[in-house]
């Protein structure tokens, strides 16, 4: 199983997901979060030594307050940035539906994009302010600049320019 930086509750209270969505639908999205943006902000050593302090539950101090304090508050957006493709479908063996709403219309794909669009707004913003916090308080974590050889380096800015074409 999967180290986890976050609660269901924690990814459902802090989002506008509805607390019906199943756990096990959003675990993997979480995780691709975590490996995709969470890693790439705080790098390797760093990402590793708080995942193993969640595996252990040792995390206190610093480490436990930039994870209450600074890395869930990005990773709620990043997860569910990272879900919402997703949400309305089902894959099953030799199929792919769209599940719909007795209740309510299906949203179309312009919809889903503007709502990805707001969430990585959200998640790029708690991302900077990890960062910041982070360079402000590098000698509270030795390992945030402690990366070598193969290791994913941190990155400086959360903020995604997109593509640039001249």
């Amino acid at each position: 199983m999967a180290i986890l930086f976050i609660s269901e509750d924690r990814l459902k209270r802090s989002t506008a997901l509805n607390y019906n969505i199943d756990t096990e639908f959003l675990l993997p999205f979480v995780k691709t979060a975590q490996d995709k943006h969470l890693q790439a902000i705080l790098g390797s050593k760093l990402y590793d030594k708080i995942a193993s302090d969640i595996k252990s539950s040792t995390l206190t101090g610093n480490y436990e307050k930039l994870v209450d304090d600074y890395i869930q508050d990005a990773l709620v957006h990043y997860a569910v940035m990272e879900a919402l493709p997703f949400i309305s479908y089902k894959i099953a063996n030799g199929s792919i539906t769209q599940k719909n709403s007795e209740n309510g219309t299906a949203a179309t794909k312009s919809d889903v994009d503007w709502l990805i669009s707001k969430e990585r707004d959200n998640a790029e913003f708690y991302g900077q302010r990890i960062i910041e916090y982070l360079i402000y308080n590098e000698s509270l974590y030795p390992e945030y600049t402690n990366n070598n050889n193969d290791d994913i380096y941190p990155v400086k800015n959360a903020f995604n320019p997109g593509i640039k074409i001249d």
